[in-house]
């Protein structure tokens, strides 16, 4: 009994180590904003710039919207930037850095619109850039 007792202890400190370190606010997280107005997609800088104490970069969506990010919602450099994904049901992207190479990077942020969930429909796309400073 006493030797489940110290298992049930070290998986549960265990778990607690588990943070999600891509959540909204998380320290090492560019969070990049995402919203589409008159059909376009829209951040809030053309050119965002991410210091070398960044990990992961993180685009969201509102999430009372109906817009969503594809598999390919974040087209970037694959050397520097990988694996990339959405996550938190599609209304956020995120990719971690793979080192940090100084440089610019463009970007393309593709997003559908989601109130057809058979066929969505895609937003024209969008180009902007990141400044590894």
């Amino acid at each position: 009994m006493k030797h489940s007792a110290w298992v049930v202890v070290a998986i549960s400190l265990a778990l607690c180590g588990c943070v999600d370190k891509t959540s909204t606010g998380a320290a090492g997280v560019r969070n990049i904003e995402v919203r589409v107005e008159g059909g376009k997609i829209v951040v809030p800088e053309k050119s965002v710039a991410v210091k070398a104490d960044i990990g992961t970069i993180m685009w969201n969506l509102p999430l009372d919207g109906r817009y969503v990010f594809p598999r390919d919602g974040i087209v970037i450099d694959p050397g520097n930037f990988s694996p990339c994904a959405p996550t938190k049901a599609g209304k956020s992207f995120t990719c971690p850095k793979r080192g940090h190479r100084l440089g610019n990077y463009k970007y393309i942020v593709n997003v559908n619109d989601g109130t057809t969930p058979l066929e969505p429909l895609p937003l024209p796309p969008l180009d902007p850039w990141i400044e590894n400073q």
